[in-house]
C-alpha cells in the first residue's frame, strides 16, 4: 500500500521578517511617544499606539502560525496555530470539490469549492510545489488567471 503524503507550507521567511519589523517599528513608536514629558502625554495618542502596537504583534503571531495543508488523500486545508488554541480549526477542501483553480501575477492561489468556499494559497515558502501539486491533484478545476494566459 502506498504511503499517504501531506505536504506542509509555512509563511515565506521574508513575511515573517516583515511582521516581526512592523511589531518592533510600532513598539519603537509606543515607547517614543512614552518617553515625553508627562504633561505632554495624551491618553487617546497614547492608546492609538498601544492598540497599534498590540495589533501587529497580534499579526506577527498569526503570520508565524500559518500552515497550509496538502494531501493526497483528502485536499488542501489552511490552519493556523493561534487560531487553533482559540477554537477555530482548519477545515479540508477536497480536491474533487474544487471547481476552480485561480492565479493571480505568478503569486497567489485562490481555490474556489462547489459550496461556494475560498482558499488562499500565497506567501508560502515552496509556493511552486504547491501550486504543481494543487495543479495534479485537482485536473477537473477550471483554470483561469494567469495559469489560464500559460495554457494558451
Amino acid at each position: 500500500m502506498a504511503e499517504k503524503r501531506i505536504l506542509k507550507f509555512d509563511r515565506t521567511p521574508v513575511a515573517r521578517i516583515f511582521s516581526v519589523a512592523a511589531t518592533c517599528a510600532s513598539a519603537a513608536l509606543f515607547f517614543t511617544y512614552l518617553s515625553q514629558p508627562p504633561s505632554e502625554v495624551e491618553t487617546l495618542p497614547l492608546l492609538g499606539l498601544a492598540l497599534l502596537c498590540l495589533g501587529t504583534l497580534a499579526a506577527a503571531f498569526v503570520q508565524y502560525g500559518d500552515h497550509i495543508y496538502l494531501s493526497d488523500d483528502h485536499g488542501v486545508m489552511y490552519e493556523n496555530w493561534l487560531l487553533k488554541r482559540l477554537g477555530k480549526h482548519g477545515r479540508w477542501m477536497h480536491w474533487e470539490d474544487i471547481v476552480e483553480v485561480r492565479e493571480i501575477r505568478d503569486k497567489v492561489l485562490i481555490l474556489l469549492s462547489r459550496d461556494g468556499r475560498r482558499k488562499r494559497v500565497d506567501a508560502i515558502t515552496g509556493y511552486a510545489i504547491a501550486r504543481a501539486e494543487i495543479l495534479r491533484n485537482a485536473p477537473h478545476a477550471i483554470v483561469s488567471g494567469t495559469l489560464a494566459r500559460d495554457d494558451a
